[in-house]
């Protein structure tokens, strides 16, 4: 799993690629709570090339949703076909916004 942080005027946006899964899940999260703890309250994670999720990764999206509840902020994420599957079986497409791609979703934010 690979990470990657930029900042995009006040919005933190996290890159993800390569597998999401129940090995990297700690330090993924670490690093997402990291981000919500000194950012600005609105965070993109980008899963385009994410080319596999389990529940430990859906556990992280959903951590990050809440840390951001906290705070009042949005969380906003863009995924891959793999990733968009598992959302929908899960049924957390529901509290998610979810965009095609980064452009779209920096737009709506």
């Amino acid at each position: 799993m690979i990470l990657q942080h930029r900042s995009h005027n006040d919005i933190d946006v996290v890159q993800l690629s390569g597998r999401f899964a129940m090995a990297d899940c700690g330090e993924i999260n670490l690093s997402i709570q990291d981000l919500i703890n000194q950012g600005h309250g609105k965070l993109l994670i980008d899963m385009e090339k994410v080319t596999f999720i389990d529940s430990s990764g859906c556990a992280v999206l959903v951590a990050a949703y809440k840390s951001l509840q906290l705070k009042a902020g949005r969380l906003v994420l863009v995924t891959s076909p793999s990733v968009q599957s598992l959302i929908e079986l899960t049924r957390l497409h529901t509290i998610f916004e979810i965009f095609p791609n980064q452009d779209a979703a920096l737009e709506a934010m």
